[in-house]
């Protein structure tokens, strides 16, 4: 199973056996695809069902403290109350809650695998400028150099600044612009020019390299977690 809908856990049968099956088919993808260094979307994907798991927990939880409760025995050495609810926990909630809690726990392995993953690929990248720097760099050019691929992948980039949940979020967008293969004879800054001239942009746009040491699938892991870690070095190094 390649996908998982968002809501596998609430829709159709509340039950335990067959929603264990539909996960771990689920996860069984994810493994194998992992196992290839392919990193998404499973890993957004698993983070992002860990999410909705962990929500209808507490949301249970809070259903749960919210019926009304009697007053079962009175410590007075210890000033200590004990309630009980009256109404019994019903199958379903209780299935729920079984079901949630196997899934957090199988998704929780998954994302340290994948966690580790993409550690593993960000700390062999190496970020540099390109030339002259702009005194504007949330847009520019980010030229992303495979060591062992013969071109490289140029992108034009611009960083988005937008309010939510009262903070400010940094959002990285990417067009691609072309595969340049390489040449001894053709500095960086050259290539960079290059470029500028082609799309007609101006010359003092900023520019920077992204080295990849090892080999990784292109699209599914080095290109993601390039544009995360681009974006994490302008926001710590340009502010």
């Amino acid at each position: 199973m390649e996908k998982l809908a968002d809501d596998w856990i609430t829709k159709g049968t509340l039950d335990f056996e067959y929603k264990k099956y539909i996960l771990l088919a689920y996860l069984q993808h994810v493994g194998k695809s992992f196992e290839q260094h392919k990193l998404y979307p499973s890993f957004a994907d698993l983070i992002m069902h860990y999410k909705n798991a962990a929500q209808l927990k507490d949301g249970k939880q809070k259903l749960w403290k919210s019926f009304p409760k009697e007053l079962t025995q009175l410590d007075l050495k210890n000033f200590r109350m004990f309630f009980e609810s009256k109404v019994a926990e019903d199958n379903q909630l209780k299935e729920l809650e079984d079901i949630v809690d196997f899934a957090m726990n199988k998704l929780t392995g998954h994302i340290a695998v994948g966690k580790n993953i993409f550690d593993e690929v960000e700390k062999q990248l190496i970020i540099e400028p390109v030339g002259v720097k702009a005194l504007e760099e949330n847009e520019g050019l980010l030229l992303i150099d495979p060591q062992y691929d013969p071109f490289y992948h140029i992108y034009q980039y611009r960083i988005s600044i937008f309010e939510a949940a009262e903070e400010k979020v940094r959002g990285l967008q990417t067009v691609f612009i072309d595969r340049i293969k390489k040449s001894i004879g053709t500095t960086l800054e050259q290539l960079k020019i290059q470029v500028l001239k082609n799309i007609k942009l101006v010359s003092n746009y900023s520019a920077f390299r992204v080295v990849a040491l090892q080999p990784y699938p292109y699209e599914e892991t080095l290109l993601p977690i390039v544009k995360r870690s681009f974006s994490g070095y302008l926001e710590n190094n340009y502010q």
